[in-house]
Protein backbone atom coordinates (compact mmCIF):
# COMPACT_ATOMS: atom_id res chain seq x y z
CA UNK A 1 0.00 0.00 0.00
CA UNK A 2 0.97 3.55 -0.77
CA UNK A 3 0.14 6.67 1.08
CA UNK A 4 -0.19 10.14 0.00
CA UNK A 5 0.43 13.40 1.83
CA UNK A 6 -3.44 13.81 2.45
CA UNK A 7 -3.94 10.70 3.59
CA UNK A 8 -5.08 8.27 1.00
CA UNK A 9 -4.12 4.55 0.94
CA UNK A 10 -4.57 1.87 -1.42
CA UNK A 11 -2.54 -0.64 -3.03
CA UNK A 12 -0.92 -0.06 -6.30
CA UNK A 13 0.17 -3.01 -8.54
CA UNK A 14 2.58 -2.91 -11.14
CA UNK A 15 1.09 -3.11 -15.11
CA UNK A 16 4.49 -4.83 -16.65
CA UNK A 17 4.95 -7.12 -13.77
CA UNK A 18 1.91 -7.55 -11.72
CA UNK A 19 3.34 -6.74 -8.20
CA UNK A 20 3.28 -3.92 -5.65
CA UNK A 21 4.57 -0.71 -6.11
CA UNK A 22 6.59 1.46 -3.55
CA UNK A 23 6.83 5.56 -2.86
CA UNK A 24 9.73 6.95 -1.64
CA UNK A 25 9.71 10.90 -1.43
CA UNK A 26 13.23 10.69 -3.10
CA UNK A 27 12.24 8.99 -6.14
CA UNK A 28 8.00 8.71 -6.21
CA UNK A 29 6.32 5.63 -7.07
CA UNK A 30 8.40 3.12 -8.66
CA UNK A 31 8.47 -0.69 -9.38
CA UNK A 32 11.28 -2.17 -7.00
CA UNK A 33 11.28 -5.42 -9.24
CA UNK A 34 10.76 -4.12 -12.73
CA UNK A 35 12.13 -0.17 -12.39
CA UNK A 36 9.36 1.43 -13.82
CA UNK A 37 8.97 4.48 -12.42
CA UNK A 38 4.42 5.70 -12.30
CA UNK A 39 2.92 9.20 -12.07
CA UNK A 40 -0.28 9.30 -10.31
CA UNK A 41 -2.73 11.67 -9.66
CA UNK A 42 -4.57 10.86 -6.14
CA UNK A 43 -8.40 10.26 -6.49
CA UNK A 44 -9.09 12.24 -3.00
CA UNK A 45 -7.04 15.24 -3.41
CA UNK A 46 -6.56 15.18 -6.74
CA UNK A 47 -2.79 16.37 -6.40
CA UNK A 48 0.49 14.42 -8.37
CA UNK A 49 1.72 12.22 -6.29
Amino acid sequence: MIRHECGYEAPVFCRRCGRPLEYTERRGIYCPYCGRQVTMICPKCGERW
